[in-house]
C-alpha cells in the first residue's frame, strides 16, 4: 500500500505528465485532463492486461455523466486485479488539480511496482 508520506506523493506534475505521455503515447498537457478516467484505465490495463475492457473506455468523455462509465470500468479492473483502493469518482470527475494529481501519483507508483515490463502497445489497446 502507498501511504500519504510515500515518495509517490512527491512526484512533480511535469514528471508525471512526461512519464504519462512517453509511456502511453499520449499528449496530456494538464493533470486535470485525466479526470475522465480513461488514462487511469489505460495504466491499469498496462499492469494487468485484459483487466479493463479498453474498447469500452470513452476517451472523449468530458462531462461527469460521460466519465462515470470509465470509472465503473476502472473499478471492475481493480476488482479483477485484487486492488483494494477506493476511487472517489465524485472528486475526480470534477477535474480538480489536487485530486487528480494524487490519483496520478498513486497510480504511477502502482504501475512501477506491478507492471511486468513486457511490450505494451498503448495505442493499439485503445482502439
Amino acid at each position: 500500500t502507498v501511504g500519504r508520506m510515500d515518495g509517490a506523493f512527491f512526484v512533480s506534475r511535469s514528471e508525471l505528465l512526461s512519464w504519462l505521455n512517453s509511456t502511453f503515447d499520449l499528449n496530456v498537457s494538464k493533470v486535470e485532463l485525466c479526470a475522465n478516467g480513461a488514462v487511469y484505465c489505460q495504466i491499469i490495463d498496462a499492469c494487468h492486461p485484459g483487466a479493463i475492457q479498453m474498447k469500452k473506455v470513452n476517451w472523449m468523455a468530458r462531462d461527469g455523466h460521460q466519465c462515470v462509465p470509465n470509472y465503473k470500468l476502472l473499478q471492475q479492473g481493480f476488482d479483477k486485479s485484487g486492488i483494494q483502493r477506493h476511487i472517489d469518482v465524485d472528486k475526480l470527475v470534477r477535474g480538480k488539480y489536487q485530486d487528480n494529481l494524487e490519483m496520478l501519483q498513486w497510480i504511477k507508483t502502482y504501475y512501477e511496482r506491478t507492471a511486468q515490463g513486457a511490450d505494451y502497445d498503448a495505442t493499439a489497446r485503445r482502439f
